[in-house]
């Protein structure tokens, strides 16, 4: 019988059908068909897993069965040839002990012999093809395979993150004019790795505003702390968005692309917000007045403590907060000075809300302050890091 006339044999013995088979051997219903038909031959593996599903030895599937028990050799093709020639030894050496009483039937049986042995050179054959096969697809599978991992690595070199940290912050007051309202800016950009010779290019996107729809590109200068800045000529216009992000190019020439993000450039981005008496409280700001025995006016703060809930945009460093009591208009001379300290902040998005409080409090000011008439208001006066002024004006109210 041949090898495919012995799996079947042994399938149906075990009573499997061709499909609970094949799954069982991790293969397609297909490939167990062309075995069983020998069409095809199983690889090694696939043999030694055929042999213990259907609980044979390789040798019983192969035909080459030793009746002694003989333990089963290790299979590889030039063992199967070795097994193929013993077994036609062994067969002819049955056959020339008939003697010539049997000369017919032997000349038969050898030419069964000599067909079986071709059909198996042939399975011989087929399975060098196909070994042949699996090496030239493993090779291209291997070829393709460090195709990919390549392009992945150049994938993962762009997508690396190659800045570290950058920010913005404006550089003048919001500018007022004919064409709307903008502020002059700074920009900043951190490298995470910095080489010599390498330069830093900005990428400015306006999206509405004055300038809609055009793209800045400015080079950066890199300062002595290893941060590459443009600090001067760049301007955000109030009422656009600005899509930011950086080009490096190193000294042998090639380039590195990095979002950075967007900056939203409404009002409030631009200044902080004050809001007087926040965080709860109730403090009823106002003032009243009273006639001295020289008939002087003198004014008094119903409430001498002060304190304010700033609203900051993230880029601003608050230096100091102070308050003013100014009588005779937010354009006078302040009658004196509270300064805040701040008790505590909290984020929030973009923004950042502090709390500030202070006193107007003085063994010296005990009977209060001469007043001649006019406005009488709270000035708060706050100073960022850059060195801008930022005001806010409370009118006071005299109280009965």
């Amino acid at each position: 019988m041949t090898l495919g006339e012995n799996i079947q044999a042994a399938r149906k013995n075990k009573g499997l059908s061709q499909e609970a088979l094949a799954e069982q051997v991790g293969v397609s219903r297909q490939a167990l068909g062309k075995w069983e038909k020998d069409t095809a031959l199983p690889s090694l593996d696939n043999l030694r897993a055929l042999a213990a599903v259907l609980d044979v030895s390789v040798d019983a599937l192969l035909g080459t069965a030793q009746p002694d028990g003989t333990p089963e050799p290790t299979l590889t093709l030039d063992n199967l040839r070795a097994l193929l020639d013993a077994r036609d030894i062994e067969k002819q050496r049955r056959t020339r002990l008939w003697g010539g009483a049997a000369l017919g039937v032997a000349a038969v049986l050898v030419c069964v012999l000599a067909g079986v042995a071709y059909q198996y050179d042939r399975q011989v054959q087929t399975l060098r093809q196909s070994y042949a096969m699996m090496q030239d697809n493993f090779s291209a599978t291997q070829s393709e395979l460090s195709a990919q991992i390549e392009e992945l690595r150049a994938a993962v070199r762009q997508g690396e993150a190659t800045v570290l940290d950058w920010n913005w912050q404006p550089t003048g007051r919001v500018v007022h004019d004919l064409n709307g309202s903008w502020v002059p800016v700074c920009v900043a950009v951190t490298p995470r790795t910095a080489t010599d010779g390498m330069t830093g290019q900005l990428v400015l996107v306006h999206q509405g505003g004055r300038y809609d729809g055009t793209t800045e590109l400015v080079e950066m200068t890199q300062g002595a702390d290893g941060v590459y800045r443009v600090e001067s000529g760049l301007v955000f216009c109030v009422g656009e968005t600005v899509d930011l992000s950086v080009q490096w190019k190193t000294a042998a020439g090639t380039a590195t692309n990095e979002t950075l993000g967007t900056v939203d450039c409404s009002e409030e981005t631009f200044r902080p917000m004050f809001l007087w008496s926040g965080s709860g409280t109730s403090l009823a700001y106002g003032y009243r007045t009273t006639q001295t025995a020289q008939g002087q006016t003198m004014l008094t703060l119903t409430s001498y403590p002060v304190e304010l809930e700033i609203d900051c945009p993230a880029w601003m460093q608050v230096q100091s907060v102070e308050v003013d009591l100014r009588l005779d208009g937010a354009a006078g001379e302040p009658a004196a000075t509270a300064v805040l300290e701040c008790r505590g902040w909290s984020e929030s998005g973009d923004r950042y809300t502090a709390v500030w409080d202070g006193t107007f409090w003085s063994e010296e000011t005990q009977d209060g302050w001469p007043y001649k008439g006019g406005t009488v208001d709270f000035v708060v006066r706050l100073t960022d890091a850059g060195g801008n002024v930022w005001t806010n004006t409370r009118p006071l109210s005299e109280k009965a």
